[in-house]
């Protein structure tokens, strides 16, 4: 074979998902950009539409990963048989696709979510497992938006309707957006709002105190997200950890400026202080009415080998939504550059988790992290879909170093007293590439 065609090969796969063969969130991206270009050139809709396999999380639980992934690929296999040359297929979550149907509008693609429903419908599985159905979500370009966010965001809003309202349907965007709606739901709507503008509010403060870590919080919120799905979480728990990561830093607005922004290793009595802000982050968002997250925000530094603090807990006494949360911090520390130092590889980033795995991290959270980025099955560096799309301005961890360990000085060392990145990146006299 020539050297084109090997190449051409290779960027196929760099473009895949490995478990279902459909585009990975890189390939998607570049699929969806040339659609939408081309639609605008040539005066064309385009439905966008984002597909959830129904009741993943409990089968996944009961009938084992391997069953899991064994739904997956019979999923994108189904899906795949039913779409136009040139339509678009993604994986941009565990359980979750996105199509991009060229020159269709939002009524076409209803009529390919049908199609779908009914192929699953009718596909044998095993006897005592649930039968395979999708929920789904449309809207349409360039009526519904005119850009690829916009497009994702509001396909995503009709999807949390249909999981609202029951499963095993589809709803285009434009048939709720202007409909009245019930007492019920503008009580929760008027709910949400208050908590969305407390949320904003506790998570600029933050950004304001350290612009250098800007969209930290929003990024971290977005990558617990997708691990907290892979991993089985209801949608209630994922929605609450992506609150959780946008504020999991939020204690920071009572440590003292000298010590968040100091560019210098810690002294011992400047990293007690540091170590301060998990226990007034969790009192602040107490104060907003979110108890349960605030507890998750307090022990986001435990160590699964009880090293970690302020209570030195360990292995399964941490909450599962902490020890997401502190590897999903991990991983954007590491690899989001400070002004004291550059972002760690992706690649390097990652053997930091492996290496940690059982020692400061959950060992299957950590490896499911590795797996999930490999995968491409998270959108690195960018803050759409899957991410709080209200807080774009959170921000993050401090440029603080730990004091230095016995045997020499900490210099610009990978790590921060609250970012809680890998030890195994921190040694003394370990410096950053």
């Amino acid at each position: 074979p020539t050297m084109r065609a090997q190449q051409g090969r290779i960027d196929g796969l760099v473009l895949k998902d490995p478990l279902t063969g459909v585009l990975n969130h890189r390939g998607l991206h570049d699929a969806l950009h040339e659609a939408l270009a081309g639609a605008r050139t040539r005066d064309e809709k385009v439905a966008v539409v984002v597909l959830d396999i129904d009741n993943f999380e409990q089968f996944n639980s009961a009938a084992g990963h391997a069953a899991g992934d064994e739904m997956l690929r019979m999923a994108a296999r189904v899906t795949l048989g039913e779409l136009r040359p040139g339509d678009v297929c993604g994986r941009i979550g565990g359980d979750e696709f996105l199509l991009a149907l060229p020159d269709s509008d939002a009524w076409g693609a209803e009529r390919v979510v049908e199609r779908l429903r009914s192929a699953v419908a009718s596909v044998p599985v095993r006897e005592g497992q649930p039968g395979l159905s999708f929920s789904a979500g449309i809207a349409e370009f360039p009526r519904d938006a005119r850009d690829q966010q916009g497009l994702m965001r509001l396909a995503d809003g009709a999807l949390y309707r249909v999981k609202r309202s029951g499963r095993n349907r589809c709803v285009v965007y434009s048939t709720f957006v202007d409909a009245p709606l019930s007492l019920q739901e503008e009580a929760e709507r008027a709910r949400s709002a208050g908590l969305a503008n407390t949320v904003y509010a506790l998570a600029l403060a933050v950004d304001l105190k350290d612009g250098y870590t800007h969209q930290h919080s929003a990024r971290v919120a977005q990558y617990a997200a997708v691990l907290a799905r892979e991993l089985g979480m209801t949608e209630e728990e994922i929605e609450q950890i992506r609150t959780a990561g946008i504020l999991h830093d939020v204690g920071k607005v009572g440590v003292a400026d000298a010590v968040l922004l100091k560019p210098a290793r810690l002294t011992q009595d400047e990293f007690l202080e540091m170590q301060r802000h998990s226990g007034l982050g969790r009192d602040i968002v107490q104060g907003a009415g979110l108890p349960e997250i605030a507890e998750w925000v307090l022990y986001l530094h435990e160590s699964w080998d009880g090293s970690g603090y302020p209570h030195k807990l360990a292995g399964e006494e941490i909450p599962l939504a902490s020890r997401v949360l502190a590897v999903a911090d991990a991983f954007e520390a590491m690899t989001s550059s400070r002004l004291y130092r550059r972002g760690m590889p992706v690649e390097k980033a990652l053997a930091e988790l492996e290496h940690s795995a059982g020692t400061q991290f959950d060992p299957n959270v950590a490896r499911r992290m590795v797996a999930l980025i490999r995968a491409g099955a998270i959108p690195l560096g960018e803050i759409g879909v899957l991410a709080v799309t209200h807080y774009g301005s959170a921000a993050g961890s401090s440029s603080a170093t730990p004091p230095a360990e016995e045997g020499g000085p900490v210099r610009n060392v990978a790590w921060s007293a609250s970012d809680g990145v890998p030890r195994g990146a921190l040694r003394a006299g370990r410096t950053q590439d």
